[in-house]
């Protein structure tokens, strides 16, 4: 072998390569760790403006933030591994999702999307405005109850927003919706009236009793608090009264 140039030369070439590599190893770590690379800022923004023009957090606040930072911002920054930092922001209850960014001087942008909520999902989550169900806490806000099979909340959270178009003529809003397991439809009224609407011709019955609603409401206002509307007649409907 020692009298092979040509062995010789590739095992000083693979000698040779290895200690460029371990130099060139050693000096980007050491330059890596120098103070120039040190993170020097954090901002932290909301995706989506809110209704005043900002981009502020509602949510979200600075000690989740900062919390999510110290456990998970390891290194400088460089080293840093964002899509580590991400998944541990997407922990968080109030977000939705998460962009993370590096800006030159040493920063870290993250650009955070929170839940909107929307309605509540039961009595154990809530539901954000694009039908998502997630589970977050909130005090005592307004907001209205949905209730449905496993994967209707989008579904529930559109005929919703339907419901309400159909009964504006009647000055009535609905409050709570339950999609029953054989996808009947139960409506109660911010009055406290019940509507059963059932599985077909929903639409249909709705609309008929806001035409009974705005043409004799006087006559129905003396039940509405605690009546019980059954739509599913062809050709009107019953009040029961408990």
């Amino acid at each position: 072998m020692w009298n092979d140039h040509q062995s010789l030369n590739f095992l000083a070439n693979i000698l040779l390569t290895g200690v460029l590599l371990a130099t060139i190893y050693a000096v980007g770590t050491r330059v890596m760790a120098l103070p120039f690379f040190s993170l020097k800022e954090i901002r932290v923004e909301n995706m989506d403006k809110n209704p005043a023009g900002t981009t502020g957090l509602a949510y979200i606040t600075r000690d989740h933030v900062e919390q999510v930072i110290r456990n998970s911002a390891n290194g400088n920054f460089i080293m840093i591994d964002l899509k580590k930092l991400e998944n541990t922001f997407m922990e968080l209850p109030w977000v939705r999702s998460v962009k993370i960014l590096r800006e030159w001087p040493p920063a870290l942008h993250i650009l955070l999307e929170e839940h909107k909520p929307f309605a509540y999902w039961g009595e154990s989550a809530l539901i954000n405005t694009k039908g998502e169900i997630f589970h977050a806490i909130m005090d005592n806000m307004r907001l209205p109850v949905f209730a449905g099979p496993d994967n209707s909340s989008q579904l529930i959270a559109q005929q919703y927003r339907y419901f309400n178009k159909l009964l504006q003529p009647t000055g009535q809003t609905a409050t709570e919706i339950v999609l029953t397991p054989r996808h009947a439809w139960h409506v109660r009224l911010n009055t406290g009236t019940w509507l059963k609407l059932g599985r077909e011709k929903v639409e249909q019955r709705l609309k008929r009793y806001v035409a009974v609603r705005t043409q004799y409401g006087e006559n129905l206002d003396q039940y509405e608090n605690s009546a019980y509307i059954d739509l599913r007649y062809a050709n009107g409907f019953a009040v029961r009264i408990p």
